[in-house]
C-alpha cells in the first residue's frame, strides 16, 4: 500500500484508507462558504505540527487575511510556523497566471522546501482553470504532473451555481485529480445541512455515502461518520480462512497460479463486506479452471 498523508480533518481519513496517497493531487470542490479554505488550513497545520513543511498559494486572500481566519478558528500556531520559516504564504492574483510572464510551477519550485515532505495548497484554482483559453488548458495536466513531484497537494475549486456558465476548463482538474471531495452547504441548519462526498479516490477503498460535517471552533471541520460508515470501508480478517484456502488452490494452476494468488491476496487485504467471499472465489475458481 502506498504511503498515506493524513488530511488533518477529524473523521475523514478513516473513510479514505488512511488519508491521501503521497505525491498526489487532491481537489476540494464546492460552492461559496462550505469550508474549502478551512479544509486547506487544517491540512497544512496538521502537517506543520508534525514536522512537515507547507506552501500556501492564495489566489484570493492576503497573508494577513489567512492569519486572521486561522486565529478566528483557533489555529493560533500559524504565526509560529510562519516565523520559524516552515510555512510560506504567497498571495498572487489568479488573473495574472494567464500570462506567460508568471509561471505557477516556477513559483512553486522557488519556494518548496528541500529535504522535507511538502504540503502544497492552491486556494482557489478556479481562476486558472476557467479563464484559460482552450489551447492553453493542456497546461493543467503539466502543472499537475509537476506538483506530484513536489509534494502532496490540496487544490480548491469553486463550484458555479449555474452549470451552464461553467466553461469546459473548470471540469478538467476534476478529471485529472487523484482525489475529489465534494463539500455542500444547503443552509437549512439540519443534520445533513453540510455534507461531504468522496467523489473519487484513486487506488483506494473509500466511503460512498454522504457524510454530514460541522465546522467547530478550535477544531475546524469534523466529519460525523458513524461506526457503521467506518466499518463499511475497513478491511476485515473474518474470512481469512476462505481466502487462504483459495490462494493455496490457485497455485495449482501452472500457468497463472502465482499471479492469481497475488490478486486474491489483494482482494483479501481489501475485503470489507459482511458477506462471505465464497461466491466470488468460486467464480474465480471456475473461470480459471482450478480443481
Amino acid at each position: 500500500m502506498s504511503e498515506r498523508i493524513t488530511s488533518g480533518i477529524y473523521g475523514l481519513d478513516e473513510l479514505m484508507g488512511g488519508g491521501f496517497r503521497k505525491n498526489t493531487i487532491n481537489i476540494i470542490n464546492g460552492g461559496i462558504g462550505v469550508g474549502k479554505t478551512t479544509f486547506c488550513l487544517q491540512y497544512a497545520l496538521f502537517g506543520l505540527n508534525r514536522e512537515d513543511k507547507a506552501l500556501f498559494i492564495s489566489l484570493e486572500m492576503s497573508k494577513e487575511q489567512i492569519i486572521r481566519d486561522c486565529i478566528a478558528l483557533g489555529f493560533l500556531e500559524i504565526e509560529e510556523h510562519i516565523e520559524n520559516g516552515n510555512l510560506k504564504i504567497l498571495h498572487i492574483y489568479g488573473e495574472d497566471l494567464t500570462f506567460p510572464s508568471i509561471s505557477l510551477i516556477d513559483m512553486i519550485k522557488k519556494n518548496i522546501f528541500q529535504g522535507s515532505h511538502n504540503r502544497i495548497i492552491i486556494d482557489p484554482f478556479t481562476y486558472y482553470s476557467m479563464f484559460l483559453e482552450k489551447d492553453k488548458r493542456k497546461s493543467i495536466s503539466t502543472i499537475f504532473q509537476n506538483l506530484r513531484e513536489f509534494g502532496t497537494t490540496i487544490i480548491t475549486l469553486e463550484e458555479s451555481e449555474n452549470i451552464n456558465s461553467v466553461k469546459a476548463g473548470s471540469m478538467m482538474p476534476l478529471y485529472l485529480a487523484d482525489t475529489v471531495l465534494r463539500l455542500d452547504n444547503l443552509g437549512f441548519g439540519e443534520m445533513f445541512d453540510r455534507t461531504l462526498r468522496i467523489v473519487k479516490h484513486r487506488g483506494s477503498k473509500h466511503g460512498s455515502s454522504l457524510y454530514p460535517y460541522k465546522i467547530e471552533s478550535g477544531l475546524g471541520i469534523v466529519i460525523l461518520a458513524s461506526e457503521h460508515d467506518i466499518s463499511n470501508v475497513t478491511p476485515t480478517n473474518k474470512f481469512d480462512k476462505e481466502f487462504i484456502a483459495s490462494i493455496k488452490e490457485s497455485r495449482t494452476n501452472d500457468k497463472v497460479g502465482e499471479k492469481l494468488a497475488k490478486r486474491i491476496e489483494l482482494l483479501r487485504n481489501n475485503w470489507n463486506h459482511i458477506e462471505s467471499p465464497e461466491y466470488i472465489l468460486n467464480l474465480v475458481k471456475r473461470k480459471e479452471k482450478i480443481q
